[in-house]
């Protein structure tokens, strides 16, 4: 009886420690995800764990930023931090909630995933337009002559990767969307993302196809997806360096969400795209180049280059939303609009796009 019990309680401890361990080693992912299950509006206020700085531009388009009542009459109503409508020469026009203003840092949530579609435009630069037609399956050699390797970057761009969105369940440590959201590793959670249907054949959103553009950015350039994101967009057009979540220490970049950053710069990413690719003077996306990502999924009418699509036909806009984020691109007028708060935006955004609407005046300078 004796030995038995000698027996049970050394299995007892070899089990223990093995839990431990594991607990252990993978505790950056429990961490995050217990701070994804407890958040109440669904997005933590900050994740912990490995982080990134990715450097601004030493020349960033300079901003002009005016006060201007008209807004703070309608921003004072409601969920409302900060916003900003701005213009390809650098005027904005802007209100702010105390203890906010153009150099306050704003996790981009969802909104990281509009870096994307301008990252890759980028990259056409200095390759082909071909570029986003070419199956992954020539560059990803997991996939290559898999049914997933089929898939193109403009259809993992328009949604239409057919991988499973997935329920997401943050504790479940088993789920590749936990393990997207607090790793240990991006790149294997999306290259194990289950195929729901068809490439090409069906919309839905899903981390999956974020970070898959981020893994095949990082094949096609060579380096890794934070060098790419660094060297070939943000420090092309930003004005302050921005903080991005790793799978593990040294790891991956998260290219799906989090990417924390100065108000200024995510207005910045509207006005780059507002001015067919242009920051000032300087030229990042071929021209040309925002017509492809205002083009509508044929799939899913209404839907761009990971970008909701609004107005008519000839004068698209870009609308890039999640919960207490949204930024809205006009082309054709020239104009980007920030909104950070809480809950839903409000619904007079959008006419800060029309110079017939919200025409510009003289106001009290901010900066």
């Amino acid at each position: 009886m004796q030995r038995v019990l000698v027996t049970v309680a050394v299995f007892a401890l070899v089990f223990a420690a093995l839990l431990i361990g594991t607990l252990a080693a993978h505790w950056p992912f429990w961490q995050r995800a217990w701070q994804w299950q407890s958040a109440t509006e669904g997005w933590p206020a900050q994740l912990s764990g490995p982080a990134l700085a990715l450097q601004p531009s030493a020349t960033p388009l300079p901003l002009h930023v005016l006060a201007d009542a008209r807004l703070a009459a309608r921003a004072t109503v409601g969920s409302t931090d900060i916003v900003m409508v701005g213009d390809a020469t650098g005027r904005v026009a802007a209100w702010f909630a105390p203890g906010n203003d153009v150099y306050s840092v704003v996790d981009g949530r969802g909104m990281t995933a509009g870096l994307l579609g301008p990252l890759y435009g980028a990259l056409i630069a200095d390759r082909h337009a071909s570029l986003l037609d070419v199956p992954v399956g020539a560059t990803i050699d997991e996939w290559r002559g898999r049914t997933r390797g089929v898939m193109t970057p403009r259809q993992l761009l328009w949604q239409l990767s057919g991988l499973s969105a997935g329920a997401f369940v943050p504790l479940n440590p088993w789920s590749r969307r936990a393990q997207l959201a607090s790793g240990p590793d991006f790149y294997r959670a999306a290259l194990h993302t289950p195929l729901a249907y068809p490439p090409g054949s069906h919309f839905e959103p899903a981390a999956a196809n974020a970070q898959l553009l981020a893994l095949l950015a990082e094949r096609i350039d060579r380096s890794s997806f934070a060098q790419v994101l660094q060297q070939r967009l943000w420090s092309r057009f930003a004005g302050q360096p921005a903080i991005g979540m790793l799978d593990h220490p040294r790891g991956n970049l998260a290219a799906h969400c989090c990417l924390r950053a100065a108000a200024e710069d995510w207005l910045r990413l509207g006005l780059l795209i507002a001015a067919d690719g242009r920051s000032g003077t300087v030229r990042v996306l071929p021209a040309g180049y925002v017509a492809q990502m205002t083009a509508s999924s044929p799939v899913h009418p209404g839907y761009g280059f990971g970008y909701r699509l609004g107005g008519s036909t000839g004068a698209n806009r870009l609308i890039l939303e999640t919960n207490g984020r949204r930024m809205s691109i006009a082309p054709h007028t020239g104009r980007a609009v920030l909104w950070v708060g809480r809950g839903a935006p409000p619904s007079w955004l959008d006419a800060l796009l029309s110079p017939g609407e919200f025409a510009w005046q003289d106001t009290t300078g901010i900066e």
